[in-house]
């Protein structure tokens, strides 16, 4: 498994060497928040990430252990990307980028999730993870990863 060449041991650092990229945040934001998990609706998203970039930002994530990659049940010929527990523990810190972005662009972001975390942020975050891990876990329970 080949991993990112950390500049420094800081801990800030490996964290922005991972997601200090926007496409990776928004490849995060697909797999939590909008129910995507294959590279065919990650490209269909309205950034327009393209092939060679959608690939190498999954390969990253990929490699440092934040997704997990199977085969479709639904599709031999498909892969789906789930996030794994490293991915899932991300989401409070997504939940804050969302609620901070819809602070100060009020037209964009899903409404009901937004309402859901101005209500309980707490109770929503533990919500989604709950929900991420059910889906990924019913979707391995009969598959190998693939990496």
């Amino acid at each position: 498994m080949k991993t990112i060449e950390r500049r420094s041991s800081c801990p800030i650092n490996y964290s922005v060497e991972i997601f200090g990229d926007k496409w990776v945040l928004l490849l995060l934001r697909d797999l939590m928040f909008n129910g995507k998990n294959s590279f065919l609706e990650f490209r269909a998203s309205d950034e327009k990430i393209s092939s060679a970039v959608l690939t190498e930002k999954l390969n990253l994530l990929l490699n440092e252990g934040v997704i997990s990659k199977i085969t479709s049940p639904k599709n031999a010929s498909k892969f789906i990307y789930l996030l794994t527990d490293k991915g899932i523990e991300m989401v409070p810190l997504m939940v804050e980028i969302l609620s901070w972005g819809s602070r100060y662009n009020p037209d964009g972001g899903p409404k009901s999730l937004l309402y859901s975390i101005k209500r309980n942020k707490t109770k929503a975050i533990t919500e989604i993870q709950d929900k991420l891990r059910s889906q990924r876990d019913s979707l391995t329970e009969n598959q190998t990863t693939t990496v």
